[in-house]
């Protein structure tokens, strides 16, 4: 990750070794400052513009090498499409193609032109280019082989307003809590265990001030979390219950649980997974991994809020010791779960955490969980599946997600579904059928929050890219939620 961003003044001395300059589809003459550029580029941004070879189309990206006196080394135009058509996400996939350019190319330093575009409205604008522009140089890799060289320095060329440097720093922040979710994603089941989940989290404890307590085998069976418990028993590696705590105890404006699954590694234990893609279920975590690093952000950020970040992590093996389909488990409540697929098993360590947040008495759960594959057959790989009993915090929800690039849509949530997850021979059966799944299982969900106010984010879709096609991705964990949540809370803590 770029260690070192800087403001300067949007003058060109050039020193500069390639200057990124954003352009919308259509501007055929620099303007401003632009224009000076061009001057010293000889022309070659005007004539380059009216020659059609660069249209600015969304993502376009052309590098011109110019070597002048007075001028950049090099002058990277990329293109925003039409400006009226621009959104968030456009403009973070903007950034992240004028980002893996210079990657592939092997810059160490760059300049980014914010001064005129970017500038205009730095939160819809800067932030979500700048968050492209970082998460693009991401790179993961175990091993000795050579990575590509990551740019070091990015100077940013824009006005010294309190907005443009909000932005600046809060793009920032996101990268780097957005690529701390990757890494933890990214990590292979024999490297990281549901123990070594828990180190992690006490790792982000100690750095951001936050109170961490680490539940193990003897707690959780001392406390009858049978749901936790049984999905466990398969693997060697004992189960860990994770609470981290911001703000505990003071006096803030609201009080919010947020729940992540965190199945460190899912064969689907005795209803096994096809062998095809099964290496992406070391990623079975990231609505674990993504609570963790969001509670760590909020204090970072000194949100004025109490968050409390629940994180159950287990492994699901078939081992000999492994539940079983038919097996009914009595879960921290005391209610009852028939199991019908062992391959269900998000939903019945949910089970057991969501009741538990509700102890906390908060205002407020929401929970993360790559939890079905029927929201990918629903919603794709862009959006994730909203459902839950609140729809204030819902509406407030997606609107974060349409402003951070990071969309969400909203499935309907009615008692007709909670009626087919209850069981013949036990409250609750853990699956319904293919019918709605997506939905039945946010139902299942619902039976364990009590009266409190809650929303369920199903991940499944957007947690991973098998692709790297989109330009701030790379193939694997996508780091989704980040800035969605942060927004989220953002938006709670303005709350009065």
């Amino acid at each position: 990750m770029i260690s070192r961003i800087v403001r300067v003044k949007a003058e060109f001395t050039g020193k500069e070794e390639v200057v990124v300059l954003p352009l919308y589809e259509g501007d055929k003459k620099p303007t401003g400052l632009v224009k000076k550029l061009d001057v010293l580029c000889h022309s070659a941004i005007s004539k380059t513009l009216k020659s059609g070879h660069f249209k600015a189309e969304a993502g376009e990206t052309l590098l011109l090498g110019l070597h002048l006196p007075r001028a950049p080394d090099y002058v990277l135009l990329v293109g925003l499409g039409k400006r009226e058509k621009m959104d968030p996400e456009r403009m973070a996939a903007a950034g992240g193609s004028a980002s893996k350019l210079l990657k592939k190319h092997r810059f160490g330093s760059c300049h980014l032109f914010a001064s005129d575009v970017l500038e205009e409205s730095p939160d819809e604008r800067l932030h979500p280019f700048l968050k492209g522009f970082l998460l693009a140089q991401y790179t993961f890799f175990l091993g000795e082989r050579k990575q590509p060289t990551e740019l070091k320095k990015l100077a940013l060329m824009a006005g010294s307003s309190k907005a443009v440097s909000s932005a600046m720093r809060r793009a920032h922040m996101v990268a780097e809590y957005n690529q701390k979710v990757r890494d933890l994603v990214n990590l292979p089941a024999n490297f990281l265990t549901p123990a070594r989940l828990a180190t992690e989290a006490q790792k982000l404890a100690k750095d951001h001030g936050l109170q961490c307590r680490v539940l193990g085998l003897r707690e959780l069976q001392k406390m009858k979390m049978g749901a936790v418990l049984s999905v466990a028993r398969g693997s060697k590696e004992e189960p860990r219950f994770i609470n981290l705590h911001y703000n505990k105890g003071k006096s803030t404006r609201a009080r919010v649980c947020l729940v992540g699954k965190a199945v460190t590694f899912d064969t689907g234990g005795i209803s096994i997974k096809p062998w095809q893609h099964m290496e992406e279920m070391k990623g079975d975590m990231a609505g674990g991994a993504l609570v963790l690093c969001v509670v760590a952000a909020a204090a970072r950020m000194k949100l004025p809020l109490e968050i409390i970040g629940l994180v159950p992590a287990v492994e699901n093996m078939p081992g000999g010791n492994a539940f079983r389909p038919g097996d009914v488990i009595t879960t921290y409540t005391g209610k009852t779960i028939e199991v019908l697929s062992t391959d269900a098993e998000g939903r019945l360590i949910l089970s057991d955490a969501l009741a538990y947040a509700a102890e906390f008495k908060p205002d407020f759960i929401m929970d993360f969980a790559t939890l079905t594959g029927a929201v990918v057959i629903a919603l794709g790989t862009r959006i994730a599946g909203v459902m839950g009993t609140s729809q204030p915090h819902i509406d407030r929800l997606l609107e974060a997600g349409a402003v951070a690039g990071e969309p969400a849509w909203q499935l309907p949530l009615d008692k007709k579904f909670s009626e087919s997850i209850k069981g013949d021979i036990s409250d609750y059966k853990n699956y319904s059928g293919r019918d709605g799944s997506t939905i039945t299982a946010a139902a299942l969900l619902g039976e364990f929050v009590g009266k409190t106010p809650w929303v369920h984010v199903d991940i499944a879709g957007t947690f991973w890219s098998e692709t790297g096609k989109v330009s701030y991705h790379s193939k694997g964990a996508t780091g989704y939620g980040v800035d969605l949540v942060l927004r989220f809370l953002q938006s709670l803590a303005n709350k009065k």
